[in-house]
Formats: structure tokens, C-alpha cells, sequence
């Protein structure tokens, strides 16, 4: 089985190459999944792996890598008339300077719900409490809340995929705002042990920058510079999300550093064994067609019962040693308990020519809007894919249609002469 997967995973490799280096949905989708697989076999001794469940992934991937080379080569654009499309920075400034400042609302109001200042953030031992007392209160389903909150919930995951669509098109000065975008993401994990919004918060930011790049013919190469500037930014992401996981457990010792490092890689790999042990022993009983992957906007509807972290399941996935319990279980979870395992491959495949038809659209300005949201949305969708469906979260849905009335308002297309 395992020469299999790594075989099927040279064959990826090997069709999602161009696509990788164009950064397309596609590529980025396979890279990512490429990477994991190895991974998670390279850590096979101390992880628990059956491979039907990792096999079911690489072939999904395959099929979404199918479904754009497809549109690749079969599918052309209609062009009724050449358009050109203008970047507002007149227009583009003050939103992002607008949304940086309302991203913050929404944290710091739930602080001040919980019984907390601002003053707490700079009090070691009262950061610790707070992280501590909002995390239980989350998890107990006791959390404060109320419209408003919500509502400005948006502006934090708005502003960094705004930041980085803007990234690229505005002087020197406001660039450092759109970079300082992803900061209420950080914030969040730093005094809430949310570590949700700041992982979002990168994906949005990408998704925005790769799609800006494609609308505006931007290259996008990749140089030893860029590899090293990610390499320091990765970095520096997995330490503000060790810390958020430290800050959780209210204090400080040898002992918490110890049960952190192990939930650490426990959250790295995790997700593959858990997905791979659910796969081998489900036994479908009936099929949701599309309400678990829209969960938060079903469920207030009132067609699906929304429970707390998506899935409720914890699975012993450690080994030899490594004792590891994980309840993550990727978006393919969620595509077989909706479709299937056939329609799963079908709902793939149809993404993925979506997904590559998109980001031609937007290259020749055919509803170049609704094509930057939709492509905003996949990217999402693809990079959140390791824990569950990105648009589970009402806020995410209601932040796209947010995104598309500021994409309209900071850009202009019009007839060409």
C-alpha cells in the first residue's frame, strides 16, 4: 500500500509541477497534500496508519488535479468584449486602514465581555489567567457573546484577505498596513488561545495576494529570497501558535512545555491518522448532501445540529512511545458523510476544473469580481483542508460576501477604447 501511495503521489508531483510554480489552486492543493503524505509515513512508527483513509486523500487530490488540467486544455473563456480593470488606491487606503482598525473590535470587545482589559495583555500571570478563563468558558459552551460581536467577527477575517489583495498595488507606506493585516489574527491567539483566527488569517492573506497577482498579471516567481523570508515567517507563525497552546494551560513549567510539545506534533500529524482510523471502520449510515460542509449556515437554519469543534470523536493515534489523542479530521471527512467516496472523486474533479476556469476568467476580466471571491473562497477552502470544511463557520460565509462589495468598491472594470 505504501509503494502505491508514494507511486500515485510521483504521478501527482509530476502533473501538478507548472501548477505549482503558478502557485494555482491545483498546485498549491497537491503540494500541500504531497507534503503530508510523506510525512505522515515518514512518521509512520510512531502514528497510527491503516492507508486506506491516506490512499482515499491522494486519490481526491488527484482527481481535483484531473479536474483543472481538464480546464486547461478543454475549456477557453468567452470574450464578448476586452475589458481592463483599475486598482482604486485612492479608494483602497482608507479601507484598509478602516478594516485594520474595526479587525480589532471584535477581540477586544470579547475580552471586555469576559471581565477583561486591555491591561491584562501586558501582566504576564493575568495574560495566563485570561487565556485560561476564555478557553474553559469556549469549551464549556458558556461563552459570552451577542450580535454585535459577531457581526465585527467578520472584520477580522475580512481585513487580512483584503491586506493581502492589496499588498501588491499600494505605496510603500500602506503596504506595511495591508502586512500588518494578519496582526488581530495574532492578537486573538495571544490572549484568547484561539488558534483559528491567526491560521485563517494567513490563508485569507495568501488567497488575497495569489488572486490580486493573477488579476493585475503580477509574476509570481519564486526566488532563494522568498523561500528564506517564508522559511523565517513560518517560523515565526508555529512560535506565536506554540505560545497560544502554552498560554491555554494558564502557566508556565517544564511540565506544560512537555504536554504542549507533544499536542504540537500531535496537531501536525494528527489529522492524517485520525482521518486514516475513522476511514477504515465507517460504515455510512446516511448522506448530508452539502450540510456538513456548510454546517454554521445550515445550522441556523435549523437543518443540522452544530456541535462544538465540528466533531466530537477523539482517536489514540500515537504509538512507540508517542501518545497522541486527536479529533481533527480533514475536509475529506466531511465530503464522504455528505457525497460519498464516488461522488467524493466526482465533487473534486468538478472543483477543481471550477477552480482553474476561475482564475482564467479572472486573467481576461469575465465577472472578474465574482471570480476573485470565488477563487479567494477555493484557495481557502484547499488551504483549510487539513481540518475541516473552511465555510463550516458562518462567519467565513458572511465575510466573503463582505469581501465582494470591497473588491467592487476599491477596483474598477471597464470597456476597452
Amino acid at each position: 500500500m505504501v509503494f502505491l501511495i508514494i507511486a500515485l503521489l510521483a504521478i501527482l508531483l509530476l502533473l501538478s509541477y507548472d501548477y505549482i510554480i503558478r502557485l494555482e489552486p491545483a498546485g498549491v492543493f497537491s503540494l500541500m497534500w504531497i507534503s503530508m503524505t510523506l510525512f505522515a509515513i515518514a512518521m509512520q512508527y510512531f502514528i497510527v496508519l491503516h492507508f486506506t483513509g491516506i490512499l482515499f486523500i491522494v486519490v481526491c487530490v488527484l482527481f481535483f488535479q484531473m479536474g483543472s488540467i481538464f480546464s486547461e486544455t478543454c475549456y477557453t473563456p468567452r470574450i464578448s468584449v476586452e475589458r481592463t480593470l483599475t486598482f482604486n488606491k485612492k479608494r483602497a487606503v482608507p479601507v484598509l486602514i478602516l478594516l485594520f482598525i474595526s479587525a480589532f473590535f471584535n477581540p477586544i470587545y470579547t475580552l471586555s465581555l469576559h471581565g477583561f482589559s486591555l491591561r491584562s495583555v501586558i501582566n504576564v500571570a493575568a495574560l495566563l489567567h485570561m487565556n485560561s478563563e476564555i478557553s474553559a468558558d469556549r469549551y464549556s459552551g458558556s461563552e459570552t457573546s451577542n450580535f454585535l460581536n459577531q457581526l465585527f467577527l467578520m472584520f477580522s477575517y475580512t481585513a487580512p484577505l483584503i491586506g493581502g489583495f492589496c499588498y501588491r498595488m499600494v505605496g510603500k507606506y500602506a503596504k506595511i498596513i495591508a502586512g500588518m493585516t494578519v496582526l488581530p489574527g495574532i492578537f486573538v491567539a495571544l490572549t484568547q488561545a484561539m488558534k483559528m483566527g491567526m491560521i485563517s488569517g494567513f490563508i485569507l492573506w495568501l488567497a488575497g495576494f495569489i488572486v490580486c497577482s493573477y488579476s493585475y498579471g503580477l509574476p509570481l516567481r519564486i526566488k532563494l529570497k522568498h523561500v528564506l523570508g517564508a522559511g523565517l515567517g513560518i517560523s515565526a507563525f508555529l512560535g506565536i501558535l506554540f505560545v497560544s497552546m502554552l498560554f491555554r494551560t494558564g502557566e508556565i513549567s517544564d511540565k506544560t512545555l512537555t504536554i504542549i510539545s507533544e499536542k504540537f506534533l500531535t496537531y501536525a500529524i494528527g489529522h492524517m491518522s485520525c482521518f486514516d482510523s475513522w476511514y477504515a471502520s465507517y460504515a455510512p449510515t446516511e448522506y448530508y448532501y452539502g450540510l456538513k460542509t456548510f454546517t454554521g449556515v445550515f445550522s441556523q437554519l435549523g437543518l443540522i445540529e452544530r456541535v462544538q469543534g465540528v466533531y466530537h470523536e477523539f482517536m489514540q493515534i500515537g504509538k512507540n512511545g508517542f501518545f497522541g489523542i486527536s479529533n481533527v479530521y480533514t475536509i475529506f471527512r466531511m465530503l464522504i458523510e455528505d457525497f460519498g467516496e464516488f461522488i467524493s472523486f466526482v465533487v473534486m474533479l468538478v472543483l477543481g476544473f471550477l477552480s482553474n476556469a476561475s482564475m482564467k476568467n479572472i486573467t481576461v476580466r469575465n465577472l472578474v469580481y465574482f471570480n476573485q471571491t470565488f477563487a479567494i473562497a477555493v484557495y481557502a477552502y484547499l488551504l483549510w483542508s487539513f481540518g475541516t470544511s473552511f465555510f463550516v463557520y458562518t462567519s467565513y460565509v458572511a465575510m466573503l460576501f463582505l469581501a465582494y462589495i470591497v473588491l467592487v468598491f476599491i477596483q474598477s472594470s471597464h470597456h476597452e477604447p
